[in-house]
């Protein structure tokens, strides 16, 4: 007799993930399609590319980035599950690529280079790394809370890419990187207690590299002492210039080689500019209502590994989001975040729209799986 109210709350629970799957998906497109005018408008600008240019080199960007999305969308839940530490240590393995096929720039090898094309092998190795967690955490099982079985594991993983890139030297994203693998570890259950001593050691050694590397204490000072000429400097006077409305699209001055990365990680600081105030809360806005959908669809989620991929990419895009935000507004120390799904960077964009795949994916397994359960119910 319970069989027939438990198929009717599968039915509302369905109801209630198309509804949130359509507001996460209608916030992800408003994002792309600002990133779109943004591109036309600041680097359409320059006269050795033009807009018409630009325009088609974003677009096919997006382009990939929706192959990569729909890829996501549609591969089978026991695929991702089976390739998820295999794939993991290949995007690690790839963070290496760079010293091997000479992809140094500006002292740093971070690049791939494949023609004429290159992309950054951290994105997809921040994307794997979800997964990778995602799976451990899963397995855990009721161990979670232990040290070897929850903690442990999660954190290993997150380690061994850290220290992958920090061979680069990328040091932000390997914080980014344990970060983001802590959160959800966290989130998961692991016990607060096992983060103490790995804290105080990550510490220390933000500490020894601020004392060996001039250019990580120079912008760490730089971040206490931002003088009008600094990256952040401009930034924040192409913030404050934009008033209430803006100066107009197409109207700012700052993206006119005033603002370094304006395309990619100050593209904020030419948003508020352009359209201002409500330019930015719009911005800022958009990430809070994909951050608040994420999380009603984490709490929907019966699946664990289902609901860890959730949470993960959810942590990803948003934390990714907040440290680009906090960059611009010169609350962190400069560092090159892009901005996600607005940020010119066409790898951040492809597996940023994967990650949203990958969440519809997920919720719609779940919704399968509580589909197939009532219905065993019933019969």
């Amino acid at each position: 007799m319970t069989a027939i109210p438990r198929r009717a709350a599968a039915e509302s629970k369905s109801s209630d993930h198309v509804r949130e799957l359509d507001w996460l998906m209608l916030v992800v497109m408003a994002l792309c399609c600002l990133g779109m005018v943004m591109a036309v408008s600041v680097r359409g600008s320059q006269l050795e590319a033009g807009p018409m240019a630009i325009m088609k080199t974003q677009g096919l960007k997006l382009l990939t980035g929706l192959v990569a999305f729909m890829v996501s969308a549609l591969t089978p839940i026991r695929v991702i599950r089976r390739a998820a530490i295999p794939v993991f240590l290949c995007a690690v393995v790839a963070c290496l690529l760079p010293h091997v096929l000479n992809g140094s720039s500006h002292g740093a090898a971070r690049w791939i280079h494949i023609g004429s094309q290159q992309f950054q092998p951290v994105e997809p190795a921040r994307f794997f790394l979800v997964l990778a967690v995602s799976w451990l955490l899963a397995r855990a099982g009721t161990g979670l809370s232990s040290f070897r079985r929850g903690f442990l594991p999660a954190i290993g993983c997150a380690m061994l890419l850290a220290l992958a890139l920090a061979t680069q030297p990328d040091n932000g994203n390997a914080l980014l990187a344990v970060m983001l693998a802590s959160c959800l570890a966290l989130v998961a259950g692991v016990r607060f207690l096992h983060f103490a001593p790995f804290a105080v050691s990550g510490l220390a050694v933000m500490i020894l590299l601020a004392t060996q590397h001039d250019y990580v204490r120079r912008r760490i000072e730089g971040l206490f002492q931002i003088t009008p000429d600094s990256q952040v400097g401009l930034g924040l006077i192409a913030v404050g210039s934009g008033g209430a409305f803006g100066r107009g699209l197409g109207q700012g001055w700052m993206k006119m080689n005033y603002v370094p990365e304006a395309h990619n990680d100050f593209v904020f600081a030419i948003i508020a500019e352009e359209f201002g105030y409500l330019g930015s809360m719009f911005v800022l806005g958009s990430f809070t209502i994909f951050g608040y959908v994420c999380y009603r669809l984490v709490r929907q989620v019966r699946d664990p590994f289902l609901r860890y991929v959730v949470c993960g990419y959810a942590l990803m895009v948003c934390m990714q989001a907040a440290v680009n935000l906090l960059v611009v507004s010169g609350w962190a120390p400069a560092k090159g975040i892009d901005l996600p799904f607005v940020s010119t960077g066409g790898t951040s964009l492809v597996f940023c729209l994967a990650a949203v795949g990958l969440i519809g994916n997920a919720v719609r397994a779940d919704r399968a799986e509580s589909f197939r359960t009532a219905d065993e119910l019933v019969t």
